[in-house]
């Protein structure tokens, strides 16, 4: 079985577990960057590298597992993310120089699962708190091959609207790594339905 889908179907086991009568779901949306190479040819046949940073925006379900009143929680996000398509490649001066038509492409849809912690490190966790978070997680479904591990680290925050619904946002930098590692922020805003 793919060590994906496993982990996948483990983490989810584990997270809808009996043991867990404390979380929160929500829904939350991202917007940010990424770095992708663009490669080009002269006509001699040297290769060039063009390496572009890209847009990307998306939405998914989040679960916490933890009590509401912790300042420790575990993460679970599952997302869709839609990377823009290629630009042209800058190809610095090199003249009637040859590459893909990979500017001509769509958008590209991407499934992420993560799986992470958040931490609490100021603040009340059942009014307004200053928190931290790690994920480590994998671009693991795309239509072109093009999967990806992923990590990220961010400083957010969340606030208590009532004792069951929570505001959070987070500020992350993110780690891509597919062939190569590339980096970018990315922001994410939602809104969890705490429970006990």
């Amino acid at each position: 079985m793919n060590n994906t889908l496993r982990n996948t179907l483990i983490a989810s086991a584990w997270c809808a577990s009996s043991a867990a009568y404390a979380g929160a779901l929500g829904l939350q949306t991202s917007a940010g960057l990424h770095q992708e190479r663009a490669y080009f040819y002269s006509q001699s046949g040297e290769q060039g590298l063009d390496s572009q940073t890209r847009p990307n925006i998306g939405v998914g379900l989040e679960t916490l597992v933890g009590d509401k009143d912790e300042k420790i929680q575990g993460v679970l996000k599952i997302s869709w993310v839609q990377d823009s398509a290629p630009k042209e490649p800058d190809t610095g001066g090199v003249s009637n120089a040859v590459y893909p038509a990979a500017h001509e492409q769509d958008a590209r849809n991407v499934g992420v699962l993560g799986l992470g912690i958040q931490w609490g490190i100021l603040g009340d966790p059942s009014g307004t708190q200053l928190n931290v978070t790690s994920l480590v997680g994998s671009g693991f479904l795309t239509t072109d091959n093009t999967e990806f591990v992923l990590l990220e680290a961010g400083v957010g925050g969340t606030h208590n609207l009532s004792e069951t619904v929570q505001l959070a946002a987070t500020l992350a930098g993110t780690m891509r790594y597919r062939k190569h590692m590339s980096f970018g922020p990315n922001a994410y805003v939602g809104v969890r339905y705490l429970f006990d």
